[in-house]
């Protein structure tokens, strides 16, 4: 009985220890603190309303909020915001899945604007194009992500990654979103 109660134990250990797995967050490094989400309709909008989502790119040193129906919002940093420059591969991409957490709540998540899998195959930092509906597409692989799904793949050549996803945080009554790895 022993002998197979440790059998079990061996086994369930080594089934838990693959390389295929992946985690729900990514290893990258990424920062963004922005304290002016109330003021900002591109950003408010995605971070308040199930199935918009916001790019937020860094064009010359400003803070770029565009959403997939043109409007836009630029933000020029103040010297304050030199203190924690944004730290991520290509941009962000931040919104609200339409579909609830299993607690039944609306939360806000925060990607990469780079393609995975043309970033770890090749080295590539191609940025990703947001549709509405929340699907996200890759130019180079032409691989599609669900931004609804945890950034799952929808299309593209069998195998590939996950979008890469970053730890976020949201405080609507003092308008203050922060991305972190």
């Amino acid at each position: 009985m022993r002998r197979l109660v440790t059998f079990l134990l061996l086994v369930a250990a080594l089934a838990g220890c693959t390389d295929d797995s992946e985690n729900l967050y990514t290893k990258y490094r990424a920062f963004f603190r922005y304290s002016y989400v109330s003021t900002t309709p591109p950003l408010y909008a995605a971070v308040n309303s199930p199935g918009i989502f916001c790019t937020i790119t860094f064009p010359a040193g400003k803070y770029h909020f565009a959403l997939t129906d043109g409007n836009a919002f630029t933000y020029t940093p103040t010297a304050l915001d030199a203190y924690g420059p944004p730290e991520c591969i290509a941009g962000f991409i931040v919104g609200t899945p339409q579909v609830p957490d299993v607690y039944g709540n609306f939360t806000v998540t925060a990607y990469d604007l780079v393609c995975p899998n043309c970033y770890e195959e090749s080295a590539i930092q191609r940025s990703l194009t947001v549709s509405e509906g929340g699907a996200a597409k890759c130019s180079r692989c032409l691989r599609t992500y669900d931004l609804n799904n945890n950034g799952i793949m929808l299309s593209g050549p069998a195998s590939g990654r996950k979008l890469f996803r970053y730890h976020v945080a949201y405080a609507a009554t003092q308008g203050v979103l922060m991305i972190q790895n």
